[in-house]
């Protein structure tokens, strides 16, 4: 074992890389055993499993209503037909994997060993670790952002190109795992390129932006692009996954008796499949799901392949929300505010109500911290241009005016992940909690990091009035 002096394993130093290997093989083994009877199915597993199917032989022969991502992780670990214990291992691994990479940004930070050995310790409970065991994209959706993110992070100024580089595939990839994530990398390539004025006061060369941005984008689009080459020489159509329609249609349903005539066909059907899935025992009584019921339906009775019914339901959709933009917005404000609750999954709690009490009250507690500072910093942002406008020089009250330009930057892109992934879940698709979680070790992290900065802002801010 290496002796905390300076010494590093990995990106942490060697104390905490012990304390981190010891926390991750205890865990590694009690989920293991603990849930030796996962990955568990859920409704769009099915779904993914076929795609694992079609891949057994390294070629895609049909076009699917899901990306390749994930499956390509079912078709190594063989649970192509049946989940495995190999499947439950790897994804374990990439959450633990995600941890650690994480704790090199916070390291990189300056946070402080304490900090770092209890942001581990949190991230390994089981509201944390439970997508995991499920036949879903949340587990690999995180790994993907934390990597694309830790390697943009880290390899941002002065510019590595083999980080910069790592990060553009891990968000390209991101986008073959959930579609959301298709734009995140041209996304963030813009808010690098966006404020030149905040370089130049954090003495970080603008050019490290430029080629940070250009990386991002160029590897990114290598990945989604390739995927989208793919399925228009095979499949005749240029895209990733033909499913925007599809996902938008979750937004209007509670309305969709407003369609115009010209749509009569397809609001007669999806009025009439709402309807039943509004009083269907076992689903969510919310008629958001429908358009995945009807849709062979749909496409017998508009005569359209699975490509052109989803640009024919973009249109629809399109259409609707400018008839009844209010509406609209209403379902998007009802997501925002489900989005950000724990989700409804038993595992974790292990059917104790105590236990899932106590993950509740957790979960409250680190989102409350985490609204609490954007409330916060968006105050002292207000506070800080009035005093900009009034004319005042003296910054000494204003936290973060201390933090350092690397701390500031992994906040800023942190926050933008995680907002961008809320954004888009809630304007074009359901924004159920499980969309959240790729984002959740985001969010932990955020808190972890907007603590440690701004106490050492507050400390300085007393000692310079103590000097005074």
């Amino acid at each position: 074992m290496t002796r905390e002096t300076g010494q590093s394993v990995a990106g942490l130093p060697g104390r905490v890389a012990a304390i981190y290997l010891m926390l991750f093989a205890a865990a590694l083994g009690a989920y293991i055993v603990l849930w030796r009877h996962t990955p568990f199915l859920d409704g769009d597993s099915a779904q993914y499993q076929r795609v694992a199917q079609d891949l057994a032989d390294l070629r895609l022969d049909s076009l699917h209503d899901r990306t390749i991502g994930y499956p390509l992780l079912l078709a190594l670990t063989g649970s192509g037909e049946m989940p495995t214990t190999a499947l439950l291992a790897a994804s374990l691994l990439l959450h633990l994997a995600s941890i650690w990479l994480m704790a090199m940004v916070l390291q990189r930070a300056g946070v402080g060993r304490r900090w770092l050995i209890a942001f581990g310790c949190l991230l390994v409970l089981p509201p944390f670790v439970e997508p995991a065991a499920w036949v879903m994209t949340e587990n690999l959706a995180q790994f993907t952002l934390v990597a694309g993110f830790a390697c943009l992070a880290l390899g941002f100024t002065p510019s590595r190109i083999a980080l910069l580089s790592s990060s553009a595939l891990a968000f390209g990839y991101a986008g073959l795992t959930r579609p959301v994530y298709q734009a995140l990398a041209i996304a963030l390539a813009g808010l690098l390129l966006a404020w030149p004025a905040a370089y130049r006061r954090a003495a970080v060369p603008y050019r490290d932006a430029v080629r940070a941005a250009c990386v991002l984008v160029a590897g990114s689009m290598l990945v989604l692009g390739g995927m989208s080459l793919v399925n228009y020489v095979k499949f005749d159509y240029f895209g990733v996954v033909p499913s925007v329609g599809f996902h938008l249609s979750t937004k209007t349903m509670p309305f969709v008796e407003r369609l115009p005539d010209k749509y009569a066909l397809a609001r007669e059907i999806l009025v009439r499949g709402r309807d039943a899935e509004l009083v269907k025992r076992a689903s969510i009584h919310t008629g958001s799901q429908t358009i995945w019921h009807v849709k062979e339906e749909l496409a017998a009775a508009t005569g359209l392949s699975t490509p052109e019914l989803s640009s024919y339901l973009l249109r629809m959709n399109l259409a609707l929300i400018r008839i009844a933009p209010l509406e609209y917005l209403q379902e998007v404000a009802k997501s925002m505010a489900a989005y950000w609750f724990p989700p409804a999954t038993p595992l974790a709690s292990m059917h104790s109500s105590a236990l899932r009490w106590l993950w509740g009250a957790l979960h409250a507690a680190v989102t409350g911290v985490f609204f609490l500072q954007l409330a916060v910093l968006a105050g002292v942002g207000v506070f800080e241009a009035s005093k900009r406008i009034a004319g005042a020089r003296d910054r000494a009250l204003v936290p973060w005016a201390g933090a350092s330009a690397f701390q500031a930057l992994a906040f800023v892109l942190a926050g933008s992940i995680v907002f961008y992934t809320m954004l888009l879940s809630c304007f074009l698709d359901i924004g159920d909690p499980r969309q959240r979680r790729p984002t959740d070790v985001l969010v932990v992290f955020l808190c972890v990091l907007g603590a440690h900065v701004w106490r050492r802002s507050v400390s300085a801010g007393a000692r310079r009035e103590d000097s005074r």
